[in-house]
């Protein structure tokens, strides 16, 4: 994956992939859509046979699966014109395997001021793992039905990087990391 430097607006890690630049060994899986609570459980449950398929290893897959449905649900609670866009990127390399996934909504000024916060404190914390656990004590006390941890869990459990940007009332979450992986079975047309 290669550095890039991050755009005004931009938060966090360096970005992974530009889709135009996807090589035969790349997976590239795009989804715009109209989002719901039904549509989420589908998603998931198709993305979960998409990388257990394309990684054969399904401790990864299982915590790749998790990151998409958080983000998804962000997606799907957040997104003020019921639209949004869901991109999964997969780079093979010998041995490795690099993954981006990001999502992309529309939002209200509210809403992405409370996101901004929230990621700032995701993207800045120097451990992930007290940082979750931080959020897990507040989510207790919170009395306002979200929990707040999606962002929080996928960096501590899923050991992925955080990085988003905000442009106008468009909110864009990236989530990605690079994986020991073995040699996975190739993909089956079932």
């Amino acid at each position: 994956m290669g550095d890039r430097e991050l755009a005004e607006g931009d938060h966090g890690a360096d970005h992974a992939h530009d889709a135009s630049e996807v090589d035969d060994d790349d997976a590239v899986f795009e989804l715009r859509f109209t989002p719901s609570v039904a549509l989420v459980a589908t998603v998931r449950r198709f993305v979960s046979d998409f990388y257990a398929q394309m990684l054969g290893d399904d401790d990864l897959s299982g915590r790749l699966a998790m990151a998409t449905h958080e983000m998804l649900e962000n997606t799907v609670h957040y997104s003020s014109d019921g639209k949004g866009s869901l991109e999964i990127f997969m780079k093979r390399r010998p041995q490795r395997v690099d993954v981006c996934i990001k999502t992309r909504n529309r939002a209200e000024a509210e809403v992405l001021a409370r996101a901004k916060e929230a990621l700032d404190g995701v993207v800045g914390a120097e451990d992930p793992n007290a940082h979750y656990l931080a959020l897990c004590r507040r989510a207790a006390k919170r009395s306002d039905g979200g929990s707040g941890l999606g962002l929080g869990r996928i960096r501590a459990e899923a050991d992925l990087g955080v990085s988003y940007s905000i442009g106008g009332e468009q909110l864009t979450i990236r989530v990605e990391g690079s994986f020991d992986v073995g040699n996975p079975p190739p993909p089956t047309l079932a």
